[in-house]
């Protein structure tokens, strides 16, 4: 018995809205930017099953539609400067909670600096690898390109990130 589409779309929603806020946070480094983001793309979800479409991999596809919108938008208006988000203090890591840890902070502050210097294709990479836990295959459904492809490429985008560190 298939199940209902409102249902599983639900059960996506608990499954993966934190995931999907901290990638898109990741990405554009602001609270309530990233929170619009995850919205609208489980708004996009929505439609596409609504439509009555397939899915095989919900994760992957919320990943490729996060991806996709961040993209959009970068297009559409350049990002803000990290500069000025380290001086406002907006770069603490979204789902860290209690008594800062000021040696992590400060390593993550310094890679995401120099993650903002990178290509756009490397940042996604790296963002979708070590910040979202995600695996080469799920990567390659999200970008469009092969496993094997996503491995070279990451490989590449760390000797780029070991280089500006």
């Amino acid at each position: 018995m298939a199940r209902n589409p409102k249902n599983i779309f639900l059960q996506a929603y608990d499954d993966h809205a934190e995931a999907i806020y901290r990638h898109c946070y990741f990405r554009v480094y602001s609270k309530a930017r990233a929170e619009d983001l995850m919205q609208e793309a489980f708004t996009k979800l929505w439609v596409y099953m609504s439509d009555g479409k397939e899915i095989e991999n919900i994760r992957a596809l919320l990943y490729k539609i996060a991806t996709n919108l961040i993209i959009d938008e970068s297009r559409k208006k350049k990002e803000a400067e990290l500069d000025a988000m380290l001086e406002n203090d907006q770069i603490a890591e979204p789902s860290y909670a209690g008594h800062k840890d000021i040696a992590r902070n400060t390593l993550l502050a310094n890679i995401k600096e120099q993650m903002a210097d990178l290509e756009e294709d490397e940042r996604t990479l790296l963002t979708l690898r070590y910040f979202d836990d995600l695996d080469p295959k799920e990567i390659a459904e999200i970008m469009n390109i092969t496993a094997n492809n996503v491995s070279v490429k990451l490989n590449r985008a760390m000797q780029s990130l070991k280089k500006l560190l």
